[in-house]
């Protein structure tokens, strides 16, 4: 492993430490539920899986808005939602744009409410703990064996980022959080080409596994390495290191 690169990404982590990259607060806006409480998994669930190919922080505002109107707040809960006349649902998921698209993204709401509500008790820690809340376990499932059920969501992005989102705003017991993904979104790439550890045209799957070994001899986390990135790409790549 180049120590050159080691000590780069060592510095960047500990300017991330200290708030010495500067960036926006946490933008994942939420209605402050008890963090163990399957409302509270099911609003950081429900949310994530549309929150691709767009601005996520008015995702989260849209989700919060969604949630505290009292006539769309059903739509977080799975056997409401499956019993939704589809018009209702697609009128209630775009009032305050939650879903932008009519059709992609109400159907993933609606397929992956139904494999919770059918499957599930429409609870995303019964779905979590028939893999023991451990991460690798957890991806395998949503990449491999359930993927079919779990549209975007199973995604090599999105089954990172909900964990990690999970991990952050609830109260996850996760065994193996080290071995979470980074989450190869456009900035953490342009953050690992400013660093030479990939090229700017590598894929979020190149980007993905190009980290995994230099997490492991860092021995920093994931999720702390992927804010370090985000921030440092955000700050056009100031401090230098």
């Amino acid at each position: 492993m180049d120590k050159t690169l080691l000590h780069q990404i060592s510095t960047l982590h500990s300017l991330y430490l200290k708030g010495e990259i500067p960036g926006p607060p946490h933008h994942e806006v939420n209605p402050n539920l008890p963090k163990d409480s399957c409302e509270n998994f099911l609003y950081f669930t429900m949310s994530v899986c549309v929150n691709f190919q767009r601005n996520s922080a008015a995702l989260w505002q849209s989700a919060l808005a969604t949630y505290e109107d009292i006539e769309t707040r059903y739509v977080f809960t799975p056997q409401a939602v499956i019993k939704a006349d589809i018009n209702t649902l697609r009128s209630h998921l775009m009032r305050h744009k939650v879903a932008l698209q009519p059709n992609k993204h109400i159907e993933i709401w609606r397929r992956i409410a139904t494999t919770l509500a059918e499957h599930y008790n429409g609870d995303p820690r019964e779905f979590l703990a028939k893999y023991d809340w451990d991460v690798p376990k957890i991806i395998e499932a949503l990449q491999l064996t359930e993927k079919a059920k779990f549209p975007y969501l199973s995604g090599l992005k999105l089954s990172n980022y909900w964990l990690f989102i999970l991990s952050c705003y609830t109260s996850a017991p996760f065994k193996n959080l080290h071995q979470l993904s980074i989450i190869p979104d456009t900035h953490i790439i342009q953050s690992s080409a400013q660093l030479g550890i990939v090229t700017a045209t590598a894929t979020p799957g190149q980007v993905e596994e190009a980290w995994r070994p230099i997490l492991k001899a860092s021995g920093i986390p994931p999720t702390e390495m992927h804010s370090a990135l985000w921030r440092w790409s955000r700050n056009n790549f100031e401090p230098r290191v």
